[in-house]
């Protein structure tokens, strides 16, 4: 937390959840993150475990969606029913699909009846930078962030300037365009971007169940725009605009008339505003709505079989106060209303009355402090929850610079989440109920670590627990009826390894993890969380010629509570290239899963074989 001294400088000069300055490259251990604490700090000083994703990363991996991305970050397993568009969860450190708290552009994104985000719709084309936090920070964020956050920043003018026109073509039938503009004209930037991506996809399915055998295609159009002005006191004002419409095929289980597909939208709405008050105390504003909407459709009748809409309203205020030289206070109030409609679905609470809102309100605070060696970061939440009252976290970090090159990290977090309205309110029938007397989700969250550098290279060691209480799952009654019970606990613990630098030309980063997530009653690992995960990824220049190789392998992961049934283990190999035809055009080539391995990232259907993309983008 060294940059704390020249925070009068920094918060002048900075978004609290985007730098305005250009991002710096992700080999840079310099580089600002700033949701880990909602305030920029170097990456070198964050108490918390990070991973930066920048804009010429995603360029180079080429990834089609943000699956591809999160299959390389550590520590992240990843569960989806098919190929692109498919139903996907992520799990990270060992926790539920619903304890990771996906933002965009400081929002979050999820859905209130489903409990997670359906990230898996996002483009990457239209994103600038995303920053992965493993950890409990439910301290900071309120609910579900027990295993981590992660925040996604869409493209605008402050961190690049020009315009580019991207086409790409490859197996299954794949098509990808992608166009925009970004720049700055005096205090003013601008961003504007479209993508467009189609493919006819695999079928999902891997039993054969006599219907529907055919290809499970997707489709996603996506736009984004945004615009700035930056006053010459400091204060900045901003408008993001982000919308991704996807319509994805699947496959019925019982039924050889039925080809049924969904439709759906996900949008975010952001307008924010910092002024620097004094030298020391800057203040933020953000209003904000983000919409969740997805329909089911029977492709043969046309009938609508079920759509789902939330829509969340959000205000953040946030001041930043620099009390002395090297000590920052942040005080903040976030409050946020969902709103869900469905037309097969109604929701009521346990007297028969309709719900279809809830609101939170939260105060939070945050102390960051650096003496010489040493680093502090103590935050406290208070979230008063309409359905279920008052939850209080915190969470305490210490840094203490041993060397020049070893950085020594002890920390301690809480999270929870709240319990979703279907969990709540599900309509009571003759085989499933909600469930009102619910309580949410927590979580007690230690970890210890140890940074270094040596030469060109940095690594880092963490160990963590988690223990996790009140797990939300379905389960039968008496009555034979399913409902959602608060039925066990659970103890997670793990081990990450992360090592970068230079060597003979290349640009290498790896990481190891192995995470142990336990049923505190049963002693059985929980499903669908692999314990053993390893990425490699290795890139070098060559004049015009750019070449990039990854690996992916995870371990074992059993599908049922008891342990007698696994997905297994599995290893792919992807080769990138790129080459630069002139100053303005460069081709790229793709393929993922060089050897064609079969493997399941969800019991029962299948992922993607060997596979291809040629591209093309040019700049002007």
């Amino acid at each position: 937390m060294k940059n704390l001294p020249v925070f009068r400088s920094t918060l002048a000069g900075c978004c609290c959840f985007l730098p305005l300055q250009p991002v710096i490259a992700s080999s840079d251990i310099d580089e600002l993150v700033v949701t880990a604490t909602r305030t920029p700090v170097a990456m070198a000083d964050s108490l918390a475990s990070v991973t930066a994703i920048s804009r010429p990363d995603l360029e180079a991996r080429q990834p089609l969606d943000l699956v591809d991305v999160f299959r390389q970050v550590p520590s992240l397993d990843i569960s989806r029913s098919g190929g692109p568009g498919s139903a996907t969860s992520l799990y990270t450190r060992g926790t539920a699909s619903g304890h990771t708290l996906i933002l965009v552009d400081g929002q979050r994104v999820s859905s209130a009846t489903l409990g997670s985000a359906n990230f898996q719709f996002l483009n990457p084309d239209q994103i600038e930078r995303i920053e992965v936090v493993r950890g409990a920070r439910s301290s900071l964020y309120g609910s579900e962030a027990i295993g981590g956050v992660i925040q996604i920043f869409t493209r605008d003018g402050s961190a690049s300037e020009g315009s580019y026109l991207t086409t790409a073509a490859g197996s299954n039938a794949m098509y990808r365009l992608a166009l925009g503009s970004s720049g700055n004209s005096g205090n003013w930037r601008y961003g504007v971007h479209a993508s467009y991506l189609e493919t006819e996809g695999i079928d999902n399915l891997a039993i054969d169940t006599g219907f529907n055998k055919d290809r499970d295609g997707y489709r996603n159009k996506s736009v984004s725009a945004s615009t700035g002005y930056r006053f010459d006191n400091g204060a900045d004002l901003s408008f993001r605009y982000l919308e991704s419409n996807n319509r994805n095929e699947h496959d019925s289980a019982s039924n050889a008339s039925e080809k049924p597909y969904s439709e759906g939208i996900v949008q975010n709405i952001n307008l924010r505003g910092r002024l620097p008050l004094t030298d020391v105390w800057s203040t933020e504003l953000s209003l904000g709505v983000s919409t969740d909407d997805s329909d089911n459709f029977d492709s043969v009748t046309g009938l609508n079989q079920g759509d789902f809409r939330t829509e969340r309203q959000q205000l953040f205020w946030q001041n930043d106060i620099v009390v002395a030289e090297g000590h920052l206070l942040t005080l903040g109030y976030d409050y946020y209303e969902d709103d869900v409609a469905s037309n097969s679905n109604d929701y009521l609470d346990g007297l028969g009355n309709p719900v279809r809102s809830r609101d939170n309100k939260a105060l939070f605070g945050q102390y960051q402090a650096s003496w010489r060696q040493l680093d502090v970061v103590l935050g406290l939440r208070e979230d008063d929850n309409q359905e279920f009252g008052d939850h209080t976290t915190g969470n305490a970090a210490i840094g203490l610079q041993l060397s020049e090159s070893y950085k020594l990290i002890a920390s301690w977090s809480e999270g929870f989440k709240a319990p979703t309205f279907n969990d709540l309110y599900w309509p009571a029938g003759p085989f499933s109920a909600g469930n009102p007397d619910l309580e949410p989700e927590s979580s007690e969250n230690s970890e210890l670590s140890l940074r270094g550098d040596y030469d060109d290279w940095h690594w880092s060691i963490a160990y963590f627990e988690n223990d996790v209480e009140n797990l939300i799952d379905w389960a039968p009654g008496a009555d034979f009826v399913w409902r959602p019970y608060n039925v066990s606990d659970a103890e997670i613990s793990g081990a990450e390894f992360a090592i970068g630098g230079d060597m003979l030309g290349w640009r290498v980063d790896a990481a190891y993890s192995y995470v142990e997530p336990r049923d505190s009653g049963t002693d059985k690992l929980l499903i669908k969380r692999s314990r053993d995960n390893l990425t490699l990824n290795a890139n070098r220049e060559f004049d015009a010629l750019t070449l990039g190789l990854s690996l992916k392998s995870q371990g074992q992961r059993y599908t049922n509570t008891a342990n007698t049934e696994s997905l297994g283990g599995y290893a792919t190999f992807d080769l990138r290239l790129g080459y630069r035809l002139t100053r303005q055009l460069e081709t790229t080539f793709k393929m993922e899963n060089i050897f064609d391995r079969d493997y399941q990232l969800n019991k029962g259907y299948n992922q993607e074989g060997r596979e291809w993309q040629l591209g093309l983008t040019y700049t002007f």
